[in-house]
């Protein structure tokens, strides 16, 4: 039997080309930005420490901050916050492929360790699985949830920044959220919420220019908002075309309204009816916590590893990260969203 030699990816290349897209721009290979729709509202925070105080975060260790991000944030412990902390979960992929080839030719890179041309090929597969269930975990995980039913959503994997800020709700720190109908809104709707969002600022949130400060929204809102701008005196500012293909850059009182991803994840922790989330804050209060050395493999350094077992006639993968979010003001924020 012919010994194959598995492909390997390291948890830093791992880290750069599949975490790191997920909350922020990125340089591709002439050095030239890729864009993300995440780019300044989240930090990331790289530490092989699995508990990281918040506090100790913003003397410039092991952060990467993203280019629009505020640089007027409040980190010091203030009221009842405390000191807090950001930690992270171990996650683990494993699969088996059936098909004989991930694409035409595939064995014949794979035999003769053409890991450029196969890595190429089949790292998108991946990603984009790996970066579907970060993206939702990182906004509406919940350790404590049962997983998904249907098998179609990954949300109970670490918790996420939904759960981090219902947890300050029940503190005491952040507001109660302002509820929102369930089910289609209306244009006036999607105005209404963002009225109401921009009206729950205390002095101190107020106090920010309105630059540093971002409305996140799930889609239905943002179209929503969208169709309000064009039928309303602002007719004509908006591209239609740009909306209807996401690219506007919409705002409410000077302040940009941003979507997220969040219709169907919402959808379906509503049982089914389409729910609405809505956040005011900062930008980059969000923190996001990994460990670009982490891995998996006899020596602990294998993010990804791929094999071809010959005795099962499959193909195997193992992906080893790590994971988990905080908020770094909490304070500064108000929320909104249907009950479910």
């Amino acid at each position: 039997m012919v010994t194959l030699q598995p492909f390997i990816v390291s948890p830093f290349a791992f880290h750069t080309y599949v975490v790191q897209p997920m909350f922020g721009d990125i340089l591709d290979g002439n050095g030239v930005p890729v864009p993300s729709d995440e780019e300044g509202d989240w930090m990331v925070v790289d530490s092989p420490k699995h508990r990281v105080p918040i506090i100790d975060i913003f003397g410039g260790n092991n952060l990467i901050k993203r280019r629009d991000a505020t640089c007027k944030l409040i980190y010091s412990p203030v009221a009842k916050l405390g000191k807090r902390f950001i930690s992270d979960e171990e996650l683990y992929a494993a699969t088996e492929d059936c098909q004989e080839e991930f694409y035409q030719g595939c064995f014949e890179d794979y035999e003769q360790q053409n890991w450029e041309i196969f890595g190429e090929q089949i790292m998108p597969i991946m990603s984009k699985g790996v970066a579907t269930d970060i993206y939702t975990n990182k906004y509406f995980g919940d350790i404590t949830r049962t997983s998904d039913p249907n098998g179609l959503i990954s949300w109970n994997k670490f918790d996420g920044i939904w759960t981090q800020y219902l947890n300050y709700v029940s503190e005491g720190i952040v507001e109660t959220p302002i509820s929102i109908a369930a089910g289609t809104i209306s244009a006036a709707g999607a105005v209404a919420v963002l009225s109401a969002l921009y009206a729950g600022q205390d002095e101190l949130l107020d106090a920010f220019d309105d630059a540093d400060k971002a409305f996140y929204v799930n889609k239905k809102i943002y179209d929503a908002y969208g169709e309000w701008l064009l039928s309303g005196t602002n007719n004509g500012a908006l591209s239609l075309s740009d909306l209807q293909a996401g690219h506007a850059k919409l705002y409410y009182k000077g302040i940009e309204v941003k979507w997220k991803r969040w219709n169907g994840v919402l959808k379906s922790l509503n049982g089914g009816t389409q729910a609405h989330a809505a956040i005011l804050t900062l930008r980059g209060n969000f923190l996001y916590k990994t460990d670009s050395s982490y891995g998996g493999g006899p020596r602990r350094n294998e993010a990804v590893r791929v094999w071809y077992s010959q005795d099962h006639d499959v193909w195997k993968r193992q992906i080893h990260f790590r994971g988990g979010t905080q908020i770094a003001a909490p304070q500064h924020s108000v929320l909104a969203i249907t009950s479910f």
